[in-house]
């Protein structure tokens, strides 16, 4: 009995940033909602300060030797924590725009609190080896995210958008629970390893139905065609920076957990996945680039395309069994889209408060009215675009690599058309910031906060491109858990 109570006292340790979240939430619940109103940006700075102690807790890990806990239901490897300092980075990038921009109104206290969840739930989705564990996770963040989508509820459009995504969630996480009973039924585990030693066992196509199934949950949170339908309007409603760290971090997590759950529980291409998802990464791309196209609202254009980029991600999934390229490549594209995609839309929150629209006609001149908000803005949307130097052309070109490596040609043909359409509706949104006269009155400077969150991102996006090798070996190390089944 002291054997097993050291052991799970051992484990403890390796849950040390998750149970930091998870004392900060308890206590920012409570008090944020009853800070005086003139106080209320206390919770934000008391949630950053544990984010740094996360952030530092999840530094010390990587130290850690590669093992799984609590009976092979979490694990501890590189790959979690590289998904720990992905959903801190983008929590705290969040934390310090909202700050701004929520100050005075109603729910002031307790944004910060839904950010904590919502990351906290990203955190653990990125470790989960247990289906039972990955529907908790999955909603711990459908749950944060609904309720910091429908925070400003005197916003119809934001009641919608919540109500919208509630809807949509429930439904698809139904779906979900019914195929992880459906394996559980088959094989008597939910544990993804034990899956791994018992599905080959089973009948293919009940295995690829249950599956399936499960895809639903995975799908709702990654924005995966044809689960995507809900993010445009729930993007568009959503106040901006929240719709930004919907369209990185939420995002992450699902990409996390589904090749977590693909690598561990169905190796060796079991049921044919790999052909599977290079079949829906093609479709994720196009679908998001082709309707990109023909939208005037700055939201909902990056909402679909962060869908087209998702699809060149999901090479870097489809191609994890057959090339060594094709998973630091997803974790370094990933790592610049946090990024890129959270700075455009911060950008972008920046230039609704002061014209109060996102319409891309009202953007004329901005690259002179509001010089850093534009600059930081083209940076994102060229980077997203794929131009050298930024790190997103490094990025797209390992997933290319992987893509072409893997025997999959026409899925590389498919990703070099789909780039080429992508550049023509981000052009459209930087055509008016330089090219076209200014008109209207000056603008006011960026609320601090937000202007050093804009430069920070700015700086990032374009560093990741000019000075790659560090990020290369980060991601690198990162992918270390799919060493045994990834040829090099």
């Amino acid at each position: 009995m002291e054997g097993l109570s050291g052991g799970m006292g051992m484990e403890l340790w390796a849950l040390v940033p998750e149970l930091t979240l998870a004392g900060l939430i308890l206590l920012l619940l409570p008090l944020g909602p009853f800070l005086p109103p003139a106080r209320k940006g206390i919770a934000t700075w008391i949630a950053l300060m544990g984010l740094l102690a996360a952030a530092i807790e999840s530094a010390w890990m990587l130290t850690f030797a590669k093992r799984p806990i609590f009976l092979d239901t979490y694990a501890v490897d590189q790959f979690a924590v590289y998904f720990k300092f992905f959903a801190i980075a983008a929590t705290a990038f969040v934390l310090l725009a909202t700050q701004s921009h929520f100050r005075g109104r109603a729910h002031e206290g307790e944004v910060p609190a839904l950010l904590l969840i919502t990351c906290l739930g990203i955190m653990g989705l990125a470790a989960s080896q247990d289906l039972a564990l990955i529907a908790l996770f999955i909603q711990l963040v459908t749950v944060g995210s609904y309720l910091l989508v429908g925070i400003a509820k005197q916003d119809r459009l934001a009641t919608e958008a919540a109500f919208k995504m509630f809807l949509f969630s429930a439904t698809v996480g139904a779906v979900m629970i019914y195929g992880m009973v459906l394996l559980f039924g088959l094989t008597g585990t939910l544990r993804l390893p034990e899956l791994a030693t018992r599905l080959p066992a089973m009948p293919v196509v009940t295995i690829m139905a249950a599956f399936f199934l499960v895809l639903a949950g995975y799908g709702f949170e990654s924005t995966l065609v044809p689960f995507h339908t809900w993010a445009p309007d729930v993007y568009q409603g959503a106040p901006t920076p929240i719709a930004g760290f919907l369209s990185v971090g939420p995002k992450a997590a699902g990409l996390a957990v589904l090749l977590r759950t693909l690598i561990v529980a169905f190796p060796h291409n079991l049921g044919h996945w790999a052909e599977v998802f290079a079949v829906l990464a093609a479709i994720t791309m196009t679908v998001g680039n082709i309707f990109a196209l023909r939208q005037t609202s700055v939201k909902r254009l990056l909402a679909y395309s962060s869908i087209g980029q998702v699809g060149y991600m999901l090479v870097g999934v489809a191609a994890a069994e057959r090339h060594g390229l094709a998973v630091p490549g997803m974790l370094l594209y990933l790592a610049v889209y946090l990024f890129m995609n959270l700075g455009a839309f911060l950008a972008v929150d920046a230039i609704e408060r002061q014209l109060k629209s996102d319409d891309i006609a009202q953007l004329n001149g901005l690259g002179k009215r509001l010089p850093v908000t534009a600059a930081v803005l083209a940076l994102c949307l060229l980077a997203l675009a794929g131009f050298p130097p930024f790190g997103s052309f490094v990025g797209k070109t390992y997933l290319f690599g992987a893509a072409l490596g893997a025997g999959w040609i026409w899925l590389a043909v498919v990703m070099l058309v789909n780039i080429a359409i992508s550049l023509f509706y981000y052009v459209r949104v930087l055509e008016p910031l330089y090219l076209r006269p200014a008109a209207g009155k000056p603008l006011q400077k960026e609320p601090g906060a937000l202007r050093f969150v804009l430069i920070v991102l700015g700086i990032a996006t374009l560093l990741s491109g000019v000075l790659p090798q560090e990020w290369v070996a980060f991601v690198t190390h990162a992918s270390s858990l799919l060493a045994a089944v990834v040829p090099h």
